[in-house]
Formats: structure tokens, C-alpha cells, sequence
């Protein structure tokens, strides 16, 4: 009898474990579906100087490699020359003492966010780690705030009560029709939003019909947590219908960089009339195999978008935009500040700005911008100025001022 009683307690134990088990299983299982990655894939793990921590992803199973569209022999391939690259650069740094791509040209080190000073192990990449809650609410931020653009003047282009508003300048076709890259270097600021769902933003823009990539800095505290100026990117191949994010959780973009995250924060943002930190992106189609769009951080490979992910832009792009955006959900009276907050006409040590504009024509190839391809676009309260070739200083060279004050300016600002 006592045999029996033992066996009976036994087997009630290993039932218990095993819906307990079970239990952590499909909670684990679940958030790796979220996340993108295995926890298997994780090499190591890391904090940066602003609290963040990043998982270290194995390069070949990072969420972008999830997509059916893909050539992943190919991609592989592609990984595999970029990774001998980058150990030959590495190499050569620590043989000569140098940083990466030099960054005496540049404000800051991107590694220097990195408590260890190096970023990610080679061969990985950093995904910042969130949890559930955090990835749901990345899938519903996808899903809202946008319409196709309209060039209309003053419009603030949403019909739901919301306002999304974009002021800069648009390039509405190129020489040979066919736009193949953008690039600008644009001041990072800290604008002061007015409601925890609003978001403020400097970036450009490349579109095709319903496809579009989309990179600068944000301020975004629903999406990221904080009030923190962060790089971003975000791409769609149907008007952010079923594809696409903002964050690398999804299927699409290709982390090609171990120490240069998609949600970097930046360390150091400018200051009225004190010290300007800029920082330049670009976006650019290159024909390697498989052909693709690569985003460029200060000079340095950050990722790229395989060209199969798109529909009308697998080939080319029609318009940019270069410029601010802010976004005001329904319910909140006053809209965010854009840019630096202040708008001062040729005020460089007071007003956002971006200088070193240009643009690469498929046939014709990099060129500098110019007034007789470009129309300024305002919003509400939002403004642009000083749209110009600067002939006298090369640093400028394609510059414009643009932002603004948002709910500050109450004729215009303020909604009930």
C-alpha cells in the first residue's frame, strides 16, 4: 500500500512539473516568436551607457533573415563578404590604432555607447532586448499615423482626428526619373513633445507609390520607453499595410553592423546658441547579389534592405523628402516641438537644419541639389527657410532651416 502511495505521489509531481514546464516553454517559445530570435542564437549580452540592453544575435539568425522573398543562399554569401570586411578592418584598427572608418570627421565613436567600448562579438549583432508588452505595442505603433503623402500646402495629412504633420523639402523627380539614393548630415536635437504618444522626427525619405524607406532621429517615448533621441529606420512595401517596421523585430531589414544598433541613442543632442551635433544618413540602392538598399550611419554600414521585400522600389525610387515630422494623436490639444524647438531663419546655432544634401540619379549618378528640382513643403505650424546652395562654404553646400515651436504657438497649435 505504501509502495502505491509513493508511486501515485510521484507520478502527481512529474504531472505538475510538466504543465509547469509546458507553461514556461510556451511563454519562452512565445516571446522568441515576438522577438524575432531563438534565446539559442543569442551569443551574449550587453548594456550600453544610456541603460539599454542588447542581445548579441548571431548575424545569420537575426528577425530580417525571416522572409520568404529572400534568396538566403545568396544573403549568406553576401554576410559572409561582409564579415571578411569587416575582420580586416578590425585588423587593421588594431595594428594602426584607429577607429573605424575614421571618425575624426564625425561628432562622436558610435562604440563608445558600449560600456565594454566594442559592441557585439563579430559574426553578431545587437537587437535590443524588450519584453512582450514592449513588442505588442511595437506591432500596433506600425499600424497607425500614416496616409500616402500629399503635396497639398499646409496639410496635416491624417482623417482621424489626428495630425501628422511634415515640414521640409521634397525632390519630386529626378534627371532621369529614377532616384537610387539620398544622403544629408541633419543637427540631433531633443524636441519637447506634449503627450506620451506624440513623436518628433528628422529624416529622409525614399518613395516609390506605396513603398518607402524612411531614416533619421526620433523621440518617441511609446515606441522606445523614453524620451531619448534615437536613430531610427522604418520601411513599407504597402503603405504600412501588412509589412514593414520601425524596429528590427520584424522580417526585412538585414543588421550588417556589430556595434551600430537601429535604436541607437544618442549619446550627446545640440543645444540653443551652445555646442551642434550632427549626424549623416544615407540611403543607398547598391547592385551587390542579391541588389539591395543600404542604410549608412556616418559613413558606416548599418544594414541593408534586400530589394525582393519591395514592390515599385525594388528598382528605383521617384521623390525624396528631406525634413521634420510630428505626429498628434486625437485627444491631445498641443503638438510637439520639431527640430530644436526654435524657428529662427539663418539662425545655425539656434534652428535644426540639414546641409550636405544630395541625391544619386540612377543614370547620372551623385549630384548635388538645387532650386530648380525642389519645393518647400510647410504644416500648419510648422516652417521652412533658407533653402539654398551655400556657394561660399562647402560645409553647407544643399542646406534648409526647418521646426518650429508646435502647441507653444496657440493661434495656430492648439487643439481642443
Amino acid at each position: 500500500m505504501a509502495l502505491r502511495i509513493s508511486i501515485l505521489i510521484f507520478t502527481l509531481i512529474c504531472l505538475c512539473n510538466n504543465i509547469t514546464h509546458g507553461k514556461r516553454r510556451t511563454h519562452s517559445h512565445s516571446l522568441e516568436r515576438k522577438r524575432g530570435y531563438r534565446r539559442s542564437s543569442i551569443i551574449t549580452t550587453l548594456k550600453t551607457i544610456s541603460g539599454d540592453t542588447y542581445d548579441c544575435v548571431d548575424i545569420y539568425e537575426q528577425p530580417g533573415m525571416d522572409d520568404p522573398t529572400m534568396d538566403m543562399d545568396k544573403l549568406k554569401m553576401l554576410i559572409a563578404k561582409e564579415l571578411e570586411k569587416q575582420n580586416a578592418k578590425l585588423a587593421l584598427e588594431e595594428d594602426q590604432s584607429l577607429t573605424a572608418n575614421s571618425t575624426e570627421f564625425y561628432d562622436f565613436n558610435p562604440r563608445d555607447i558600449w560600456l565594454n567600448k566594442k559592441g557585439c562579438p563579430m559574426g553578431s549583432v545587437p537587437i535590443r532586448r524588450l519584453s512582450t508588452k514592449q513588442l505588442k505595442k511595437i506591432e500596433e505603433l506600425h499600424k497607425v499615423q500614416y496616409i500616402p503623402f500629399q503635396k497639398t500646402e499646409n496639410q496635416s495629412y491624417l482623417n482621424t482626428g489626428s495630425f501628422l504633420d511634415f515640414a521640409g523639402i521634397i525632390v519630386p523627380e529626378a534627371p532621369s526619373g529614377y532616384f537610387i539614393g539620398a544622403k544629408a548630415t541633419m543637427t540631433i536635437w531633443k524636441p519637447k513633445l506634449r503627450g506620451d504618444h506624440q513623436y518628433s522626427s528628422a529624416s529622409i525619405y525614399v518613395e516609390n507609390g506605396d513603398n518607402q524607406i524612411r531614416s533619421g532621429w526620433i523621440v518617441y517615448p511609446a515606441l522606445y520607453g523614453d524620451f531619448k533621441t534615437r536613430l531610427f529606420s522604418r520601411w513599407t512595401s504597402d503603405n504600412y499595410g501588412k509589412t514593414g517596421c520601425y524596429v528590427n523585430h520584424c522580417p526585412g531589414f538585414i543588421i550588417l553592423s556589430n556595434f551600430i544598433p537601429l535604436d541607437y541613442a544618442f549619446p550627446m543632442t545640440s543645444a540653443p546658441e551652445g555646442t551642434q551635433y550632427d549626424v549623416t544618413i544615407e540611403i543607398i540602392k547598391v547592385s551587390s547579389d542579391p541588389p539591395g538598399w543600404y542604410q549608412m550611419f556616418n559613413g558606416q554600414i548599418l544594414g541593408m534592405w534586400t530589394s525582393s521585400i519591395f514592390s515599385s522600389m525594388s528598382e528605383s525610387a521617384i521623390q525624396l523628402r528631406f525634413g521634420g515630422e510630428c505626429f498628434k494623436p486625437e485627444g491631445e490639444e498641443a503638438s510637439a516641438q520639431m527640430g530644436s524647438g526654435v524657428f529662427v531663419n539663418a539662425q545655425y546655432d539656434k534652428t535644426s537644419y540639414m546641409r550636405q544634401i544630395t541625391y544619386t540619379d540612377l543614370v547620372y549618378g551623385g549630384a548635388n541639389l538645387d532650386n530648380s528640382r525642389v519645393q518647400v513643403h510647410e504644416s500648419r505650424c510648422y516652417y521652412v527657410a533658407g533653402n539654398t546652395y551655400n556657394t561660399k562654404d562647402p560645409w553647407y553646400a544643399y542646406n534648409f532651416f526647418f521646426g518650429g515651436r508646435g502647441g507653444e504657438d496657440e493661434e495656430r497649435c492648439v487643439y481642443s
